[in-house]
Parts: C-alpha cells; structure tokens; sequence
C-alpha cells in the first residue's frame, strides 16, 4: 500500500501524491509518486483576467479515474470543453509541451468526460480534437485552472489556491495564481550571526514550513522598507511555471531555466519583496523559475574589523550562498541547476559583478545580467574609475570602520564586536556612517577588481547595459534662470564628486519638454549627461570593449533602455513622458529623461501589476518583447529565439519587431555595437559605440581606459 510516509521525498506535490495514494488503494497497478504540475496560461503582460481558457497540466500519466481526483485534490475539476475556451491558452500550450520534448506530437490528455459508456474517456489532443478512448489507459490530465490575477495589491495566498510540496525533506506550503505556483519566506540560509559569513539552510530533516508569505527585510535605515526589518533576514522567494514530479523523475527538458535576482538599494537598502521586481510575469512568460533574495546591507553586509575573523564581504557570501541553495534545491521548484543566470539592477547588478570574480561562486551559476551598474560612481575609498576596485582590509578600515567605530563609541574599545553587539540592529545601520565597500577578503575575494582584460572566474555570456540618461533622477530640480552651468553642474556634482565642468551634451532634449528656456536646457541636459556617463556609461562600455578584446566571457552583449517607466516611488517629473490629457498614442516617441531604474518594471512585466496603464498603446508590447529577450538569454545563453519558439508560443507580436531589428550582436571591439531597446521607431538595429564612445575619451574614461590599467 502507498502511504505519503512511504513517499520519497526528494521534491514532489503532495496533492498528487495523494491521488495516487488513493488510486492504489482502489487496486491500481502502478505506483505514482507526484504528478509535476505546469499552470498554462497565456500571460500578455496586461493583468486580463481568467476567460476559463487557462489549465493545470498534470504531467504524470494516470488512468482517468485517478486523474479526476488528482484535479479534485487541487480545487479544480477535469478541463472542460464546452465551457473553456481552448483557443486562447492552450492552442498554443500544448504544441509548446511537444516543442520542448517533454510530450510526443500526437500526445493525448485527459479532459471531462461526457460519454454515458463506462469503459470510455474523453480526451483531447494538441489540436483540441476530442479522443474516446480506454478509460483505464494511462495520460497527463488539463485541469481547470481558477485562480484569479494577481496584482500588486491582492495576492491571495488562501488555502484555496495552496499547493504542498517536498523540498529535501521538508514539506512546503506554497500558492498559486493565475499564472505561477509562488514560494514566499523561504529560508535559503541559517539565521546569520552577527559579521559572520552564512550557511546554506538544511532542508534535509523532517519539518513542514510555510512559505505563503514573504520574510523580513534585512537590518537597514528607517524609512528604506514598508514592513520592518530583521537581522534574521536571508529568505528568498521563488516563482515558477512548474512543479517537478518526485524522486527526480523528470526529463531534464521538464526543468525550466533559473532566474536569480539581486536588488538594488547602493548595499545599504533593498528587498527581495519589492513589487516592481515581482517574477510572477517574467517566471509565467518566460517560462523560467525566479528567485528573489534579501542579502545583507549596510554595515550588518560589509562591516570590515580587520580582525582576521570579521572580515567584510557577508552580504557577498549571502549572494554565493544563495546560489549554493539554488544549485541544490531549485529542481524541487522545476529549476534546472545547470542553466542558473545571476542578474541585478544597480547595486545589485554591482553585486553580480563582484560574484562574477569570486573564486566561491565558481560553476554555480552560468549566465549574468548586469542592468545599470554604477561602476563609476566615487566613494571616500576611490576616485572615480571604469572599474570597481576592491579596498584591501587595512585600508577599508582606516577609510570606513573607524568612522562607525566611532559613532558607536567603539573605536577606544579593545573588544571591538562585544561592543558593537551592545548596538540593535536597527541602531547600528542608523548610525551616521553606515559601511557598504567591498574589499578582499581572502575568501569570497582575491584580486582587487574584476580583471576584464583577461578571462574570468566565471567565464560565461553576458548581457549589460544601462537607461540611456541614469543621472535623471538624481537631480532634485532644474536649474533656475540666470545660474551657469558651472554653478549648476558644480551644486548637483558636489553630492557625487567634484570634476572639471564639460559643457558638451550628449543627448540634447527640446527645450519644449522641460518648458524651460534654451540655456537652461542646455544646462540641465549637460549636467546629465556628464553625470550618467562618467557613473554608468562610460565605464561599463569600457567594461564591454575590453570584455571583447580579451575575451573574459564567452560572449557580451550590451544594451541602452531607450525607453522606460519609472517606478512611482523613485522618479522625477522630467523621468515621464510630458502628458496633458493622458498618453497618446505615439507619445512616447517624443522625448524624456530615461532615468536610473526606468527598465525594473519593464524587465519584469509588471507594468500593469502596479495598476499603471499603457501610456501610447506600446507599453505592453515592449514589456513583452524585453520579458522574451531576458528568457531567451536564460534559456540559451543568448538573445535570440532558434527554432521556431516564438512561433510555437504564439508570440507573433515579438516575433515580427525581432524580425524588423535583425540579429542582437554580440559587442565586438573592433567594431562594438550595441542594441537600443525601444518599440520601433527611429534607433532600432543596432548601433556603433561610435559618438558616446567619443564622448567618453573626452571625458577621460574612453573605451580603452581599462587596457591602460592592465
């Protein structure tokens, strides 16, 4: 008899277990241990809602019995013909199952059955041609599938849509919605102690775990998170189209690629639980599993002692252990641990940058995406440079801890962490120095820098880039009638750095936009430009020029948002497009400051998650095609769709804008090009680093900065 003790649990869903358990105790004649469960759904990136066309697949072959309590087990019922639109989801689906392998083309699946005839079945194939067959032969099963869309505000977690699963050992309780089977709060290490690198988790003894909401922030200053903040913070949150089968049954071809993301926040803020970077869209459309992570920040991440124990780099070994938790655990989630992509926006894509070159994250992961890395952007430690350079200990300390030593009251003290212990957590990232430089540690890091003269630790492909004008939404306000631009330019940089004042403006807006006069513009512009260039632009396409040269990953890719939304929390009027009786169509072809985290709900399709709407009728349509291109580089290593995907999926619209653009390049530094993602319109293609390249040398951070510091 199969009982859920008896159940190997290596990953797996309960509830078809359970079904099986229950079709044994009818006299079946297999043993089922978990059907792997895949929602269909056709998601467009614009919150519709369920029109009764979206299923659940079960993929483990049952006879019908077994398969209609299997769909009772999940809240569901047998998929139905006649009262489901077949067109919509899984027209397109189906085909998909077979693209991918895991099905053959004339597979048959079970639906309701309407036949009065006690030994015949309905099922249906690819086509949604309707099959009478044995009932006691053995096929997956389409579920219905009615759980609702979520959105930024409603996210029902309720034991309605639950879903237990077996991750090691432990049984996990998850939820759905209309597109993704959702994970929250899991513990992806120990509860860390204090300046002390973290430890993967063990999910390798008995428990049960509930992982319906998110966990705690990590410790950070007041007024940088909604909910509080914890020192007991290293959770991830995991999305993902599809739930494996148990005992490591599944093909490999079953196991989706993994998604793992970094956020920003200048490492000393951010969330693993921030709405904007929500993966329920990009895990649904991109078929691809997600994952969030809170790493820590502040002085509680990067501390430094020197010591010869508190060494810094914690918030690092959070990252790194955080892959290690992945590459052991993500099949039980339908990840595949040998297609992991490492991606992150600022911060977090700085981040990503310093676990390319750390000698510990070697192997685990085999894709990055480095969006917006302020690799130029100055601190007390460095001048400005293209590069991030890693402080020796010693210096790290004379530069950063003895400021918090002092704050704290701790520099005269020779038991230096007793002392610090005293502080909260809360009290200690308050203080008026908060530490959050990256040093070498002897650990997680050896060399002073990530050397892209020479190949890497991790010598994988990579996509990089920016929004085209980052400084934006650091400027507080314009500058007021009669000020010169080195008054301007002086007042704004001397919050950043101090540097000559170069009057050249690079990407010119009509003094129309801003409805400031011609000088003003022309300062403003300038003082933009200067900024974005010298903190994000220049220095990463000296990144990926000398990349190419030396060839320090496999391929490079590099991209400009040319088009964006910024987030309601973190803009500036001049970061929107101009709108007086809404947005109209064509709009956004007019000009606007495309600002430093523009492309985050872009890259994540949850545009319309947040409530926003289409601006011009094309917000959606690039969100879709920037969600295809992120997955397509996940799932091959590049961003291109070989082999009739987007066909097979339905992605027409995508299809016809990738066709117009032609082939994204890889940078290549004889002649680098780069892609300009915006929907149509003029700059699509590729284009030359030619003209900002220019730019840069006269700025002194030109294209071969980095072959001079070799």
């Amino acid at each position: 008899m199969f009982t859920m003790s008896s159940a190997p649990k290596m990953c797996g869903s309960k509830s078809v277990a359970v079904a099986a358990a229950a079709m044994m105790a009818q006299g079946a004649h297999a043993l089922f241990t978990g059907g792997g469960l895949t929602i269909l759904s056709q998601n467009n990136l614009d919150g519709a809602e369920n029109d009764k066309s979206a299923a659940i697949l079960i993929n483990q072959p049952t006879s019908n019995y077994a398969s209609s309590m299997a769909c009772q087990l999940l809240g569901e019922e047998p998929w139905n013909m006649k009262t489901s639109n077949f067109t919509t989801t899984l027209a397109k689906s189906l085909p998909y199952q077979a693209y991918l392998g895991v099905v053959p083309q004339d597979q048959l699946y079970w639906v309701s059955k309407t036949t009065t005839s006690p030994d015949k079945c309905r099922a249906i194939d690819a086509t949604g041609r309707a099959h009478y067959v044995d009932c006691s032969i053995e096929l997956p099963t389409l579920c219905s599938q009615s759980a609702r869309v979520s959105n930024r505000t409603v996210d029902d977690n309720s034991a309605n849509w639950q879903v237990q699963q077996f991750v090691g050992w432990k049984l996990v309780t998850g939820y759905r919605d209309l597109h993704a089977w959702k994970f929250r709060g899991l513990r992806y290490a120990d509860p860390p102690k204090r300046f002390e690198y973290s430890k993967v988790a063990n999910y390798e003894e008995d428990g049960e775990i509930d992982a319906t909401r998110a966990g705690a922030d990590c410790s950070q200053p007041i007024g940088e998170v909604r909910n509080g903040s914890s020192e007991d913070c290293l959770f991830a949150n995991v999305w993902t189209p599809y739930l494996p089968r148990m005992a490591g049954q599944d093909k490999k071809e079953q196991l989706k690629p993994v998604m793992l993301y970094l956020y920003g926040g200048g490492l000393t803020s951010g969330s693993g639980k921030n709405p904007n970077t929500d993966g329920t869209n990009l895990a649904s459309r991109g078929d691809v599993v997600v994952v969030s992570v809170n790493y820590r920040v502040g002085s509680l991440g990067f501390l430094n002692l020197n010591d010869g124990i508190h060494k810094g780099n914690y918030a690092i070994s959070d990252m790194v252990t955080a892959l290690e938790w992945v590459n052991k655990y993500i099949k039980c989630f339908g990840g595949d641990p040998s297609r992991v992509t490492l991606f992150g926006e600022s911060a977090g894509a700085l981040g990503t940058h310093v676990v390319l070159s750390s000698p510990k994250a070697k192997g685990l992961f085999h894709r990055a995406i480095l969006q917006s890395s302020p690799d130029g952007y100055p601190s007390p430690a460095k001048p400005i440079s293209p590069t991030p350079f890693y402080d020796s200990l010693s210096k790290n300390y004379e530069t950063t801890t003895k400021a918090v030593l002092r704050d704290a009251g701790c520099l005269g003290t020779e038991e230096k962490v007793a002392c610090l212990s005293k502080l909260s957590d809360f009290d200690l990232v308050n203080l008026p120095t908060n530490a959050n430089g990256i040093v070498q540690d002897g650990t997680y890091l050896t060399t002073p820098t990530l050397n892209f003269t020479s190949p890497l630790t991790a010598h994988i492909p990579i996509m990089l880039g920016i929004t085209r004008d980052e400084a934006g939404v650091m400027i507080d306000s314009p500058p007021s009638p009669n000020t010169s631009f080195p008054q301007y330019f002086n007042t704004i940089a001397s919050r950043h750095f101090s540097l000559p004042a170069n009057s050249t403006s690079l990407f010119s807006l009509p003094s129309t936009t801003l409805s400031l006069t011609n000088n003003e513009t022309a300062i403003f512009n300038a003082t933009i430009s200067l900024l974005s260039s010298l903190i994000f632009t220049c220095p990463s396409l000296a990144k990926a020029y000398s990349a190419s040269r030396h060839g320090a990953f496999k391929e490079t890719y590099y991209f400009v948002f040319n088009r964006t939304y910024q987030t309601t929390g973190y803009t500036r009027d001049w970061c929107r497009p101009p709108s007086t009786n809404g947005y109209p169509r064509g709009i956004l072809d007019m000009e606007y400051y495309k600002c430093h985290a523009g492309e985050q709900m872009v890259v994540f399709g949850s545009v319309a998650r947040a409530g926003l709407p289409d601006r011009d009728g094309n917000d959606f349509a690039f969100g879709r095609l920037v969600v295809d291109y992120w997955g397509a580089f996940a799932r091959w290593g590049r961003p291109e769709f070989p082999g009739g995907y987007l066909e097979v999926r339905g992605f027409e619209e995508t299809k016809r804008e990738v066709e117009r653009l032609g082939l994204w390049e890889g940078v290549n530094w004889k002649e680098p090009k780069l892609r300009v993602l915006q929907w149509g319109g003029r700059a699509g293609g590729m284009v030359g680093f030619g003209e900002v390249g220019q730019y840069c040398e006269s700025l002194g951070v030109g294209l071969e900065v980095l072959e001079a510091s070799k």
